[in-house]
């Protein structure tokens, strides 16, 4: 249920922790005291009279006992946070529910009273906090479509506000269905990069994965499903999309790729209308990608099954990788015997493709990216590279220490939990990355 007045949060761009003895902490603790103990003329009695017009005792009573009975009883509140918008303080509290959480939302007039107040229902989408590198003031967006043949993707352009040919980056998917902010759990890596790289007057386009728009249609025909339709052949339409935009430089185009899109960026670059400038790859690996595979799913599980159960899945596991690799793999193979239930047209796609290729055909500059804390790729896979494009000029390796693969601050939560807290891509990595665009 709705209450009062709504806040807008599509524009903030501070962010602070409360400190428990301020007064929006202790009004947001008064408030919930009062509703819990259904003292609800005291729970009225902290709004101002503006808002008591709006909101009374009768209707707190009907708010509160209606969430209680869709979401069972309160069982924990957490910290407080709080925003800058446009010179006014917001206030934040995730109250954690038996079934679910919402988050309670205020703001305080000059005598401290509550002027503003919201229980919102929550889902991943809506945990998500902009970073506060995210300044509303400095970029402006606007909606597109990727379109190849028939395929037609969501997308969006960002772009530095007034800005005239600007320098521009095509963000490319890790695997799997992604949507445009490449949102896992409450965390959007590519909506981060994309306002983090406009405050430093970078332009960027990202868009809907083929996988994440169209899945079922895809899974229909499983012979279509390789990185090449996948990945490739809409990257390629991204790049081309920009003569479109008049905001962009064309000949200053550049690659951002995490994980299975850092694989594929030198060969998009390779391939590409216009002239690639220069590629990030973050997190990725030359090696085969099943191997890569098997490493992440050891660790994740290693995290959280017992030796003896361990030992079960890795073997599954081993087998399936073995067989993406195997020369007898063909065609016809089931997708259930074969990692991540992809059909087998995906993995002999892979089994030919040579990630190292593109990256020796494209002038581009190339940077090479890791968070040491990164289990969704290894030290070695950085060596690797490093090894393998040896001799090669404008080429350079770096990593960021307690970054995990998403270049977001590291966390003591177990792997499996890894991307289910709060978190933003690091400003330091963003002021790296425009950096070394500008170049």
């Amino acid at each position: 249920m709705r209450i009062g007045v709504i806040l807008l949060l599509c524009v903030c761009n501070g962010f602070a922790w409360g400190q428990s003895s301020s007064p929006a902490a202790l009004q947001s603790n008064r408030l919930i005291a009062h509703l819990k103990a259904a003292e609800w003329p005291a729970a009225e009695a902290l709004l101002d009279s503006n808002l008591r017009k709006r909101i009374d005792a009768t209707q707190l009573e009907i708010i509160w006992k209606g969430l209680q009975l869709a979401q069972g009883e309160l069982q924990q509140v957490g910290e407080l946070s709080s925003r800058e918008i446009n010179g006014k303080s917001y206030y934040y509290r995730q109250l954690d529910f038996l079934k679910s959480s919402v988050r309670l939302e205020l703001q305080l007039n000059a005598r401290e009273k509550i002027s503003a107040l919201r229980l919102q229902p929550l889902s991943d989408a809506d945990l998500y906090l902009p970073p506060a590198y995210d300044d509303p003031e400095k970029y402006q967006e606007f909606s597109l479509r990727v379109k190849y043949d028939s395929i037609q993707l969501p997308a969006i352009i960002t772009l530095p506000k007034n800005g005239k040919l600007c320098k521009v980056v095509v963000l490319l998917h890790d695997i799997g269905p992604q949507d445009k902010d490449h949102s896992i759990g409450p965390n959007k890596m590519f909506r981060d990069l994309a306002v983090g790289l406009a405050a430093e007057g970078i332009a960027s386009l990202r868009y809907d994965k083929r996988t994440f728009r169209y899945g079922p249609e895809l899974m229909a025909d499983l012979r279509v499903l390789t990185p090449e339709t996948e990945v490739i052949q809409d990257a390629l339409a991204a790049i081309a999309l920009l003569r479109t935009v008049a905001e962009v430089d064309t000949q200053q185009v550049h690659l951002l790729g995490l994980g299975v899109g850092g694989m594929l960026a030198g060969s998009i670059a390779a391939q590409s209308s216009l002239p690639i400038r220069s590629i990030v790859a973050i997190g990725s690996s030359p090696r085969p990608l099943p191997d890569q595979l098997l490493d992440q799913y050891i660790q994740l599980l290693s995290s959280k099954l017992t030796f003896e159960d361990m030992q079960v899945a890795v073997q599954q596991l081993e087998r399936q990788s073995k067989l993406a690799k195997s020369p007898a793999l063909h065609s016809a193979v089931p997708a259930d015997s074969l990692p991540l239930q992809l059909p087998a047209p995906y993995w002999l796609y892979w089994r030919q493709f040579d990630p190292l290729a593109g990256y020796w055909q494209t002038n581009a500059r190339l940077w090479f990216v890791r968070g040491e804390a990164d289990y969704q790729s290894q030290a070695t896979d950085l060596a690797q590279w490093e090894m393998r494009l040896l001799g090669r000029e404008k080429t350079k390796f770096s990593t960021f220490p307690d970054l995990n693969h998403l270049l977001m601050a590291h966390t003591d939560a177990p792997l499996s939990e890894a991307y289910k807290a709060q978190n933003q891509v690091d400003a330091a990595v963003v002021r790296a990355l425009a950096a070394w665009i500008k170049k």
